[in-house]
């Protein structure tokens, strides 16, 4: 191994393995500088802080009750899609994901639990019912 001369003090020095420009003086006319804070520790994500839902409102549904109830409700809880999907909201939900990882599990699950929910027959409701009988009155 060769050893480098110290462009200042003409000191002997042994070089430094690694990637980086080799160093021209030795440690004791130019010591290493100190890392900076923002090099030494990548800092955590920022947590926004959630207040508890107020009493006189309930408590809001996570993502996971969502989906289960609507593949439940059409009785499709129990096929692949559905397990899938599942599956998808709870990954969503664990959180910790980045913005792009968090709008490429949205967009999954969203055609996931549509493939489910294809082809089941849903409950009709009041609104439903109205618009039927307002199709058959104007097809008459």
């Amino acid at each position: 191994m060769d050893l480098q001369e110290c462009t200042r003090c003409l000191a002997k020095f042994a070089p430094k393995p690694g990637p980086g420009r080799p160093r021209k003086r030795c440690e004791r006319c130019r010591p290493p500088e100190p890392r900076r804070a923002s090099q030494a520790a990548v800092s955590e994500p920022t947590r926004l802080h959630t207040e508890p839902a107020p009493v006189d409102q309930p408590p809001r549904v996570g993502l996971v009750a969502v989906v289960e109830s609507a593949l439940v409700k059409a009785g499709r809880d129990d096929t692949p899609e559905g397990a899938i999907a599942l599956r998808l909201a709870e990954t969503l939900a664990d959180g910790g994901h980045t913005a792009s990882g968090i709008a490429a599990l949205a967009k999954e699950l969203r055609a996931t639990v549509e493939s489910a929910l294809k082809g089941a027959e849903t409950a009709s409701d009041g609104v439903d019912e109205l618009k039927q009988r307002r199709e058959r009155r104007r097809g008459a």
